[in-house]
């Protein structure tokens, strides 16, 4: 059965990571977003009714811990960070790839044929393997234990929420199946709207409201062809383990690759874990409970920025994150800053395979809806972000949009290298007990 929402030939997918993230509804995925931040929005909700899917509740770390998806995920972030940050052409970038899988994830929910098998190709995982693990990571999010089902803990400092907003026409038929399993399954809203004026102001409202007010608008104008708006919400705030203190922020310089100087306020501290490769050094910093890290990457004299973004895989990036070095801790130094980021991940899709998606005479999201007198391609994947370092901890958040239109024993004594990000770096916000990676970003010039 379908359901008659709208018009015109286009279906845009948003998606906000930081903490925004697209989208594809996941079971739990709202569970730690109470009522009370609920925004106050003039759209008619379709699918207040319906329960929750009946799931098979298995321990989370099974999806979670299994290394083959944790590689593709990490696979999937350094290639959409090398697209975001073109052979240094940038002097920063900002991604968040949960944020992104999340969209993906809603939109391959509703596609077929060549469509979804290149979506899965992009991925690194089929939908059901994608969908398993964004189910399992919205329980941990709630604060499930990742051992046991029946141990609940308190939410994690990322908050998740998903939505999917329909042109009201006769000319959209909306699958009733699809609106169930986004909601069922996946913990997504679906609203039916007019997309005019109030629904873009509605859609900034929810996302808002989504994003602790991090990112306050993604539409500033809905157009005719633009039929659905897929959005998912990350939010993260979390306060580092150990919160610098007044005496460890200095002044200091930041020096770019084209010898360029800026005063910057450097951040001072001690940290256990050291990352090397053969390109690059860097630490790790936990936040709050050991949930979250961040994680910071330094080239090596004589290494471009853009040479060692260009040289991280899955396999490369899962390695020296997972795999510091025993009996050498850290002297280091981490820069105050703060950023907002907006780029299309269109191109990096594309070079994943992801063609058919985007061609108006060949995509196929005929499980998710059919359009009368057209076809529903999509025309743009925008994601926006945002992050605050500083001396407390992190804030971060990010949106994704789809448009559619058509472990070692230590000495007593362990060596200290000195790691102060006085330089170009790269930088990252993962999960520190699944190594989820949150998000990712290039820092070039504090400028």
């Amino acid at each position: 059965m379908e359901r008659l929402v709208g018009r015109r030939t286009a279906l845009a997918l948003l998606g906000m990571p930081a903490a925004l993230s697209l989208g594809t509804a996941l079971m739990g995925c709202s569970s730690n977003n109470t009522q009370d931040n609920a925004p106050t929005i003039s759209a008619t909700e379709l699918t207040a009714d319906v329960e929750d899917a009946a799931l098979t509740q298995e321990p989370i770390a099974n999806a979670l811990t299994d290394q083959t998806t944790t590689h593709a995920l990490f696979d999937f972030t350094s290639r959409l960070l090398q697209g975001a940050y073109p052979t240094g052409q940038q002097t920063k970038a900002l991604i968040s790839p949960l944020s992104a899988l999340f969209a993906l994830a809603l939109a391959e929910t509703g596609a077929a044929g060549d469509t979804l098998s290149q979506l899965e190709t992009a991925t690194g995982m089929d939908i059901d393997s994608l969908a398993t693990y964004l189910d399992a990571y919205a329980r941990r999010i709630s604060g499930e234990d990742l051992y046991d089902t029946q141990q609940k803990g308190d939410a994690l400092a990322l908050k998740c929420a998903n939505s999917i907003w329909l042109r009201s026409s006769d000319d959209l038929s909306v699958s009733d199946d699809y609106l169930a399993t986004c909601k069922g399954t996946l913990d997504a809203q679906a609203f039916s709207a007019p997309f005019d004026s109030t629904t873009a102001d509605d859609i900034n409202s929810w996302v808002s409201s989504k994003t602790d007010g991090m990112i306050d608008q993604l539409v500033d104008r809905i157009t005719a062809d633009e039929q659905l708006f897929l959005i998912n919400a990350l939010a993260f705030d979390d306060a580092w383990q150990e919160p610098y203190e007044e005496g460890d922020v200095q002044g200091d310089t930041f020096t770019t690759e084209e010898g360029d100087e800026q005063s910057v306020r450097m951040m001072h501290s001690h940290e256990t874990t050291y990352l090397e490769n053969n390109l690059a050094e860097g630490f790790l910093k936990p936040y709050k409970n050991y949930n979250f890290a961040f994680v910071a990457l330094l080239p090596k004299q004589g290494v471009q920025l853009a040479n060692l973004v260009e040289s991280l895989d899955g396999t490369s990036l899962h390695d020296v994150i997972a795999n510091p070095n025993s009996n050498i801790e850290v002297s280091a130094g981490l820069p105050k800053f703060s950023l907002d980021y907006q780029t299309t991940l269109n191109d990096q899709l594309v070079a994943m395979g992801v063609r058919d998606a985007f061609d108006p005479k060949l995509a196929d999201f005929s499980r998710m809806a059919t359009l009368k007198d057209g076809n529903l391609a999509i025309s743009t994947v925008l994601q926006k972000t945002f992050i605050d370092v500083n001396e407390t901890g992190t804030k971060a958040a990010a949106v994704t949009a789809i448009g559619m239109a058509g472990s070692t024993a230590t000495p007593d004594e362990p060596e200290v290298r000195e790691v102060i990000l006085d330089r170009p770096f790269v930088y990252f916000i993962i999960d520190n007990m699944t190594l989820t990676p949150l998000f990712a970003g290039v820092m070039a010039s504090m400028g």
